[in-house]
């Protein structure tokens, strides 16, 4: 009788850990573009919920779950909030002839390693259950960490088997680091969260602290040997983190140090012509949305600037707004305004680690070096040697191979050209230094 109740309670316990578990995202698994009339599928990808359901490349998505798909954003927030096994409902066209169909929402694969282990975990912030990855060598001896911060956009961390980041951690990990990466809130399986695109900046600074706390607490985690990687807005993030810590090296790649809205000007001043138009109009259009982001830093929304007659089209254009939403360049507007508000100065002159700076020559989005030198002044005037700048005349925006701007704005979408140039010399260089400064 005593074992049949200890069975009892085993099933107990067992099914209350299930339940406190949250259930995997759904596999939505359909790529395409976006128009008023839908989604019109490119790729379905094999075992996914579209492929299963049978849709294939020219057919047009109407509708996910009876809500209209328009654009990226909308699909993906619809597409996001999917679980495993819920019911998909999607409406598309195929010709002349709409259809609708039904399935129960297929579970994502979990990503696997030839080189090493993909360890699954969560981390709790608030209210919010945060879905964490570690990539690491495979067994649980003591071996360095490193975070890895992302750039601003809203992309699950589950895609970095491919493309640049994916070489990069494998780089890493066969060189003996363990690479830990966190959800940003609402991607991936995060549950209880609110979405990424209306999170702002405070928050993914949160999202990254949390991130950090979980890499000390590692088993396997050497703990005088901890890093922070920095790729672009990731950059930012990384010494405001760092400053509350005490990692044994910090890597800024890409990014930025002066106010957002003065850098932008910078920028502006290099993309415009790559993108076709004359100098003499890039500096119209730089006057006129230097006026744009003056007010803005003012605390006014997109929507009260597209109100403006003289700023509408520019809104609209170059701040990516569109009317009645709270987005610009695929997040909520204040977190660009939060981001002009960080004193990164403050913050560099507090991070307490080696530091290294790094630029690329051929990177036309962070395209200032002094935002590196400046890094590296700045932390040098307080922690005298700790940071070095180095520049590396080919490497892009996104770790690709390239000459220079021209090459690597010609490249940008480039998939097949990206796939076979990531910039190795790159990623030898950042692990050389790493080593270099472990304890």
């Amino acid at each position: 009788m005593k074992l049949l109740f200890h069975f009892i309670l085993l099933l107990l316990v067992c099914d209350v850990a299930a339940a406190q578990e949250p259930v995997r995202k759904a596999w939505i698994g359909a790529n395409g573009s976006f128009s008023a009339q839908g989604m019109a599928v490119d790729t379905t990808t094999p075992g996914s919920t579209m492929y299963n359901l049978g849709l294939r490349k020219g057919d047009t998505i109407i509708e996910l779950n009876r809500q209209t798909v328009i654009d990226m954003q909308g699909y993906n927030s619809i597409a996001g909030a999917i679980r495993t096994g819920e019911q998909l409902t999607v409406k598309y066209k195929r010709g002349n002839k709409i259809s609708e169909k039904k399935a129960s929402a297929a579970m994502k694969p979990y990503d696997i390693l030839a080189n090493g282990d993909v360890v699954y975990n969560w981390a709790q912030m608030g209210e919010c259950k945060l879905r964490t990855i570690v990539r690491k060598p495979k067994g649980n001896g003591k071996m360095p960490a490193i975070l890895f911060i992302p750039g601003y956009n809203c992309g699950s961390v589950e895609g970095y088997g491919q493309g640049s980041y994916g070489k990069l951690i494998n780089t890493w990990i066969a060189n003996g680091f363990a690479v830990v990466t966190i959800e940003k809130t609402g991607l991936g399986d995060s549950y209880g969260c609110i979405p990424c695109m209306d999170a702002d900046l405070a928050t993914d600074m949160q999202v990254f602290e949390t991130g950090y706390r979980f890499m000390e607490e590692l088993p396997y985690a050497d703990k005088n040997n901890l890093f922070i990687f920095g790729h672009s807005m990731g950059g930012v993030i990384a010494p405001i983190v760092a400053e509350k810590h005490s990692p044994r090296g910090v890597i800024a790649f890409a990014t930025v140090y002066r106010p957002w809205s003065e850098f932008l000007l910078e920028m502006h001043r290099v993309q415009w012509p790559l993108d076709g138009k004359s100098y003499a109009e890039t500096e119209d259009r730089a006057r006129l949305i230097q006026k744009v982001y003056y007010e803005y830093r003012l605390k006014k929304s997109p929507a009260e600037l597209y109100e403006n007659p003289e700023y509408k089209d520019i809104v609209a254009s170059e701040l990516e707004y569109k009317p009645g939403t709270r987005h610009m360049w695929g997040r909520h507007w204040r977190f660009w305004q939060q981001l002009d508000s960080v004193d990164l100065a403050r913050s560099w002159s507090n991070v307490n680690a080696k530091v290294l700076s790094v630029f690329g020559e051929a990177d036309f989005v962070a395209c200032s070096e002094l935002e590196h030198q400046l890094i590296v002044r700045t932390v040098n005037s307080t922690h005298p040697g700790y940071a070095e700048h180095i520049n590396i005349a080919d490497v892009d925006h996104l770790m690709i191979r390239n000459p220079d701007w021209p090459s690597a704005h010609k490249h940008f979408m480039d998939a097949a050209y990206k796939k076979d140039n990531f910039h190795q010399g790159f990623a030898d260089r950042l692990t050389s230094w790493m080593k270099g400064v472990m304890q």
